[in-house]
């Protein structure tokens, strides 16, 4: 499709003082100089101070002014001050605000854009900022241009997870756990670990070897499923949305990504007790292993591998 070319640098306030700077460095400096030369009649220091006015306008600018995010076409193109990365649409895995700057990640390359921020203070405490919304129209951007359709019918779609998401993903989780994890952990004897989980899908979402992917029903999320190019590993639907195919859809949208990847099989980790989760996935052609471990959360309860087999692999690799 035809995109139009965008550029993002430093928030407007930065911009403005960094101009401001440069312009009174640009006049105060030199005009310094010319009052020293009238005093004592010697070029060196005046010469001296020229030499450190075009350092100093040099650096502002080159530290200031010239950092951005560039997207077009081609993709989008990071510049900062010493370095360019340039990343194809398609090879994009992650987009994410930190206070080094906005991550731009492949599973090859990764680039932190020194013109969008957010500070360590905005992600303590979850603040939606100009980061997060620079990162948003990215994210936008990403889903316009992929070659492949997320649309999966109407009203409902399978799209990318934004930064600012992190909470929400959480949430999520949560009322999926506590619905159908209940008998497992129960809730009176094992706190549902909140920080924990928050912190986890903040690493995911800035992981650039996995991809998390929402489905939106009637524009709600109602959906979530995280992967990489061998396993699926989150899957849930919330509940009072559960019956619709929505898992079923995140599901099949997984693993026809991980088997796009070369992988000759998907696997799953699901806990032993929880029967529902393992008959869906059976149900799905997945096949339960010999192969256990323990749940990283308390009581530890054990989990079970699942595999489900790429279609197009040859015999022999499988």
């Amino acid at each position: 499709m035809a995109l139009a070319r965008q550029v993002w640098r430093a928030a407007p306030t930065t911009l403005a003082g960094v101009v401001t700077f440069l312009v009174v460095a640009a006049v105060a400096i030199p005009f310094f100089a010319y009052l020293v030369y009238q005093d004592n009649r010697s070029a060196l220091v005046p010469i001296l101070l020229l030499v450190l006015t075009c350092a100093v306008l040099t650096y502002a600018w080159r530290f200031g002014l010239h950092p951005k995010v560039q997207a077009d076409a081609r993709g989008v193109r990071v510049v900062n001050p010493f370095r360019n990365s340039r990343f194809d649409w398609d090879e994009i895995t992650v987009v994410f605000p930190c206070e080094n700057g906005l991550i731009i990640a492949s599973p090859n390359q990764r680039a932190e854009a020194w013109c969008v921020q957010k500070s360590r203070y905005a992600i303590r405490r979850g603040i939606y900022t100009r980061a997060d919304a620079v990162a948003r129209e990215l994210l936008g951007l990403i889903d316009a241009v992929e070659s492949d359709s997320n649309e999966t019918a109407e009203d409902v779609r399978i799209r990318r997870a934004r930064p600012d998401e992190v909470r929400r993903l959480g949430r999520m989780e949560r009322a999926v756990s506590e619905t159908a994890l209940a008998h497992i952990f129960p809730p009176e004897d094992y706190p549902y670990p909140v920080e924990e989980i928050t912190r986890r899908w903040h690493r995911l979402l800035q992981n650039p070897g996995v991809r998390v992917r929402l489905l939106d029903a009637f524009d709600a999320p109602v959906a979530y499923v995280a992967y990489d190019n061998e396993r699926v590993r989150h899957l849930g639907v919330l509940p009072h949305q559960s019956g619709q195919g929505y898992g079923t859809l995140l599901l099949e949208h997984a693993c026809a990504e991980i088997f796009a990847s070369g992988s000759r099989e998907a696997h799953l980790w699901v806990l032993v007790d929880n029967t529902r989760a393992r008959e869906f996935y059976q149900a799905r052609g997945w096949t339960e292993t010999g192969e256990r471990r323990d749940c990283e959360f308390p009581p530890f309860p054990p989990e079970l591998r699942m595999v489900r087999p790429n279609p197009a692999a040859p015999r022999r690799l499988r």
